[in-house]
């Protein structure tokens, strides 16, 4: 990494285009009619996917159908250790926005808003619209669509039109259940098979818009950002049949550990949002279930990858390529079963670890990497990319070096937390420490090289200690000092 003084510009830029990311326009434009900017523009594309966990093919997973996404991963670099630093989507999207850690009183839940929690705190977008850049969401990008929403956006951010929970097959009314926040808004089943085109559902909705919206930022000769977020795989997992159709339910079987950890805190809870749904004529988790979810899940995911394509097709066909980074994440992981454990809320490292995607200039190809990150250093890792100043406070470390030399690490630790929990992470290890109702601590360890799955809790067995006690010191600075050192 390397710092430029402004005064120094026109002397290494020639050396610098070719060497590293392109300098991008610095005077602030608010009008089509004004054009200043430089033919050296750096646009950002990110896509940020909800409750997606890294079932995809450039993941290994087997059973997943994701060519697009798996084409992208082969023209950038894939992270395999990327964490989510609050597994609920309206916490972790303000976090990971303002690049600020959540705290006891800071981006709690799926309600949290930057705007209430953190006031004064900036976007990551409004850094680079004050910048100079064009600005544009479309989709589900904070939880709450006007959090920071003026301070954010060069124009009016674009939603589907539609209720993320939109039912497109009639069938699907025969199954409704009541909805106890919103009672005149009964809920439908928990999934849906619709013979219908993609941009039928929201997501294509979204899709569409985001395509016209490329369009537009092509002609504008202005450096972008444009930030694109789709509902699915989140519940309800409604998607188009011929999705569905390519995962056969004989493909999945339940996950094989459907029992509570071992040795496992009562604080250890999972989310109960999937109750939420009518069930059909399925009982609750039976094997069929359990197969059943799978499908609609993977389906799902095939659905986003389908529209992700287009995305990314549109963006080479407008000849962006070579000066655009595309960013393809999600806001937390998600449970399929585990434990007899649904959709996020949870320490586990399932709940966690997200997809990581990074694909532009000067980025290493078809790479992929161990390199521990977190969601906060998104942020200023695009700071670096597009040579914009991030706010002095916020709390992520850029890895642009990683996306130059893979085989770097970044992070000896990462952070997360929900809650009553607080979560530090290793290369090795999770370790999770909780409040109890009783004012009492409950911890919990896995050894995720030995137990990826976190069947065994291991915190109390003899041969852990020495990790137990160097996490557990190091948790307890980062909640109570705010010092999470993660070098």
């Amino acid at each position: 990494m390397f710092t430029i003084k402004k005064l120094l510009w026109p002397i290494v830029l020639t050396g610098l285009l070719s060497a590293c990311y392109s300098q991008k326009a610095t005077n602030t434009i608010q009008s089509e009619s004004i054009n200043t900017a430089k033919p050296d523009q750096h646009n950002i594309v990110m896509i940020i996917v909800d409750d997606l966990r890294p079932v995809l093919g450039a993941y290994g997973d087997k059973n997943a159908y994701s060519p697009n996404i798996d084409a992208l991963a082969k023209q950038g670099i894939t992270f395999k250790q990327a964490y989510a630093n609050v597994p609920v989507c309206g916490a972790s999207r303000a976090s990971m926005l303002t690049g600020l850690r959540p705290t006891k009183n800071r981006f709690i839940d799926y309600k949290a808003k930057a705007e209430e929690d953190a006031p004064g705190a900036k976007s990551l977008p409004q850094v680079l619209k004050e910048s100079g850049y064009y600005t544009m969401g479309i989709g589900k990008i904070f939880h709450n669509g006007k959090d920071l929403v003026e301070e954010s956006w060069s124009e009016k951010l674009q939603s589907s039109g539609l209720p993320h929970a939109t039912r497109l097959n009639p069938e699907s009314e025969i199954f409704l259940k009541a909805n106890k926040k919103n009672p005149k808004q009964p809920k439908g089943p928990w999934y849906e098979i619709a013979d219908v085109a993609d941009e039928d559902y929201p997501d294509g909705k979204v899709k569409q818009k985001a395509l016209t919206a490329l369009e537009k930022l092509a002609n504008r000769k202005q450096p972008f950002f444009l930030s694109v977020g789709f509902i699915r795989p989140h519940l309800p997992f409604y998607a188009p049949k011929k999705y569905y159709d390519l995962h056969p339910e004989t493909k999945f079987e339940p996950f094989f550990h459907q029992e509570y950890p071992k040795n496992a805190p009562k604080s250890l809870k999972g989310s109960g949002e999937i109750h939420s749904y009518h069930f059909k004529e399925y009982e609750y988790n039976s094997d069929k279930f359990h197969t059943a979810s799978l499908r609609g899940y993977y389906a799902s995911v095939s659905y986003i990858d389908a529209l992700v394509g287009d995305l990314v097709k549109q963006i080479d066909q407008l000849g962006l390529r070579d000066n655009t980074t595309i960013i393809f994440t999600s806001d937390h992981g998600f449970h399929l079963g585990e434990h007899n454990f649904w959709t996020k809320h949870t320490m586990l490292d399932t709940a966690l670890r997200v997809p990581l995607i990074i694909a532009g200039p000067s980025i290493k190809e078809n790479m992929n990497t161990d390199a521990l990150v977190e969601l906060l250093d998104i942020f200023p890792t695009v700071a670096e990319i597009t040579q914009v100043t991030p706010p002095v406070n916020i709390a992520g470390k850029s890895f642009t070096a990683v996306l130059k030399t893979p085989s770097l690490n970044h992070k000896r630790h990462i952070y997360s937390r929900f809650k009553a929990g607080d979560s530090v992470v290793t290369e090795d290890f999770i370790f999770t420490s909780y409040q109890a109702e009783n004012s009492q601590i409950e911890e919990m360890l896995f050894d995720l090289k030995k137990d990826p799955h976190e069947t065994v809790n291991v915190v109390n067995q003899a041969e852990y200690q020495a990790q137990v006690a160097e996490l557990r010191a190091k948790l307890a600075v980062c909640m109570e000092q705010e010092q999470c050192q993660t070098q």
